[in-house]
């Protein structure tokens, strides 16, 4: 039952069907055309016999009776075919002479003529049995070489659909044959230079695609139960070791007091991660606005200041005096701030300094958060802000989940941005911001107005450099 749903099978049966509409026509028309052709010939042949018998009875009649005309009309049929009738009616009806045609179908012309004052009607017959021949041949002959044809067109055309869809059967049995432990493999692509070889590329890098991103998902619960697993052991070892012994309030207290710190970071991953999963699945929105930039780092400075100066860290602030407006979602923007401003104070060392910039101009709108610290390698940068990658390799306490980076593309994504990074070892580290300003084309009102806000305020995120 699957071959006559095949394609291959509807491709014969569509190129079948429409040359035997096409050779229907052909030959319908061919034998139409052929038989109005021979019949008008016909006629025209009977016109100039009428003709003739016109000329022959004005010059060669002996008198000027009906008489004389019927005895002219007598010699003159002497010249016609055998099978050939003519006869000969005066005005009043009268024959004056009559030669019957060959029985069977005929083709008959009359001409009324005047001959020596008399009016007359001359009624030609010529048999048509020979046009009725050749057409019954013609007949023949379609009905009996058409469908041979029909049958050789049919089998070339199944072997020429199955000779063009061989390449896709051998794609769908390798297809089949990948399993999702060995998404390494890829489809053979037939070197046809066509549609076909269009298709296998295609799918190889659909296979690329899926293959990236199942590893990114195996790392990502990797690295989740990671970073999971510590706080959730600490938890466990100070419970354990709690209720092990009787201790002093005190005790219980500072147990508690660990307890809430390690619940409260891993209150903050599960926030992290459960915000990039939103973004995965496509339901991280945002309500976009016209939004001040330059209100957003304004009202950012005073509530980082102490963070800073905790650290012994000198904050400068480049906000231009005039309005910088994009279009955007207020409170995404306020966390990007805040990621990439913490990120400089928590990598930069004491005594250092976080510089933030921000700019308009040519359609957008550049922020540019510098710091004075260690910097980053070389081979860290281009996977700073894939999740959970951190260039240091120590992990220090406090040195986040390496998922704040992450979240920072991910909005400057969504708002159509662009983001870099330059670093160079021991003289710190510069992220630019380029979005597009309300002003500009790229982000319109009508591209952007449908999305909705996020339902809760997220926590702030925070990496770990080198």
């Amino acid at each position: 039952m699957k071959g006559w749903r095949s394609v291959r099978f509807k491709l014969a049966l569509w190129y079948l069907a429409v040359l035997a509409l096409g050779m229907a026509t052909f030959g319908a028309s061919s034998w139409f055309v052929l038989r109005q052709v021979m019949i008008e010939n016909r006629l025209a042949e009977m016109d100039r016999h009428l003709g003739a018998l016109e000329i022959f009875l004005a010059k060669e009649s002996r008198g000027d009776d009906l008489p004389a005309l019927s005895e002219e009309a007598r010699e003159y049929s002497i010249s016609l075919t055998e099978g050939q009738g003519i006869k000969v009616v005066s005005a009043a009806g009268q024959i004056l002479f009559d030669k019957k045609a060959a029985s069977g179908s005929a083709l008959q012309r009359i001409r009324r003529i005047s001959i020596r004052g008399h009016a007359i009607d001359i009624a030609l017959a010529f048999p048509s049995a020979d046009i009725d021949r050749i057409l019954r041949t013609l007949a023949w002959i379609m009905v009996l070489v058409f469908p041979a044809v029909l049958i050789f067109a049919l089998a070339g055309g199944w072997w020429m659909a199955k000779r063009s869809l061989q390449p896709v059967g051998e794609m769908t049995r390798e297809a089949r044959n990948i399993s999702a432990h060995d998404l390494a493999a890829r489809l053979s692509v037939p070197a046809t230079g066509d549609e076909l070889q269009d298709l296998a590329v295609a799918w190889n890098q659909l296979l690329a695609r899926i293959e990236a991103a199942v590893g990114a998902v195996k790392r990502f619960t990797a690295d989740a139960a990671h970073e999971l697993r510590t706080p959730v052991t600490v938890v466990r070892t100070a419970a354990e070791l709690a209720l092990r012994h009787p201790r002093s309030a005190e005790s219980y207290r500072q147990t508690l007091t660990s307890i809430e710190q390690e619940t409260v970071q891993m209150t903050g991953l599960l926030d992290q991660l459960l915000l990039l999963a939103r973004g995965d699945a496509g339901e991280w929105k945002f309500r976009f606005d016209t939004v001040f930039a330059d209100q957003i780092l304004r009202g950012l400075r005073h509530g980082l200041l102490p963070l800073a100066e905790s650290k012994q860290i000198r904050m400068d602030w480049e906000i231009p005096a005039g309005s910088a407006m994009i279009w955007a979602d207020e409170t995404a923007i306020r966390r990007l701030v805040l990621i990439l401003v913490d990120n400089a104070i928590t990598h930069t060392p004491a005594g250092g300094t976080v510089s933030v910039s921000l700019h308009t101009g040519d359609g957008e709108c550049a922020l540019a958060v510098t710091d004075t610290g260690v910097g980053i390698a070389p081979e860290h940068l281009p996977n700073i802000f894939d999740r959970f990658y951190r260039a240091d390799p120590a992990r220090s306490p406090g040195s986040g989940a390496g998922l704040g980076l992450a979240i920072a593309r991910a909005i400057v994504d969504a708002h159509n941005g662009t983001i870099e990074v330059a670093s160079t070892g021991g003289q710190g580290t510069r992220f630019r911001v380029s979005l597009p300003s309300s002003e500009s084309p790229a982000v319109t009102p009508s591209t952007l107005l449908s999305e909705k806000p996020v339902e809760k305020r997220l926590p702030l995120a925070t990496d770990s450099r080198g």
